[in-house]
């Protein structure tokens, strides 16, 4: 007995619940560019709350542009740069969420993990391209909490090319149109 028989109270902390890893994949095409760059500023302000954030952005191709959000950068120039300088696009330029799917999976494998957050940020609009929800499913799997974040109407999900019941059967998907919405959902992503 290495107290010499007196008894003693353990006192044990509880552990602080580890921040999570944010992986943001973001769909900065035309037709949800504003979204896109509210939300990404948003990411920037947020990222105390995370032990680490990667953004990526796509159109047809996905590439990391987090060294873009740098601490001492201009976020209006960021944002501008991405679609100059990242490889967004390899094909037409219009949305093609599956094959961004799989070049963001073939070219940063072991991105998500049981610490990462995933948040995709986009309208789902394929143009009537495969959607590669097994490719989704895969990266939702791989990851600890996977949301995304739609701003179109919850009534224009599955009209048109939008491939969004596709996508809702592997990823919780949540209507973000407004500051309270987005809120919401960000809370979800904070550790407690």
């Amino acid at each position: 007995m290495s107290t010499g028989g007196v008894p003693i109270d353990l006192v044990l902390h509880k552990p602080r619940p580890a921040r999570p890893e944010l992986v943001v994949l973001c769909d900065v095409s035309g037709s949800v560019a504003g979204f896109s760059h509210f939300t990404l500023l948003l990411v920037h302000a947020l990222r105390q709350q995370f032990s680490r954030v990667r953004v990526f952005a796509f159109i047809d191709s996905t590439d990391e542009v987090t060294h873009m959000f740098g601490p001492e950068s201009d976020l209006a120039i960021a944002i501008q740069r991405i679609t100059r300088e990242a490889g967004v696009y390899a094909r037409d330029g219009h949305s093609d969420y599956g094959n961004a799917f799989v070049s963001f999976m073939q070219g940063f494998p072991n991105v998500l993990s049981p610490r990462s957050s995933l948040l995709v940020l986009g309208d789902g609009r394929t143009n009537y391209r495969n959607p590669a929800t097994d490719v989704l499913a895969d990266m939702v799997t791989a990851s600890r909490h996977a949301h995304w974040l739609n701003p179109e109407p919850k009534h224009l999900w599955g009209s048109g090319d939008s491939a969004v019941p596709r996508y809702q059967e592997v990823i919780t998907m949540h209507e973000c149109r407004s500051a309270k919405q987005l809120a919401t959902v960000i809370d979800q992503l904070l550790p407690v």
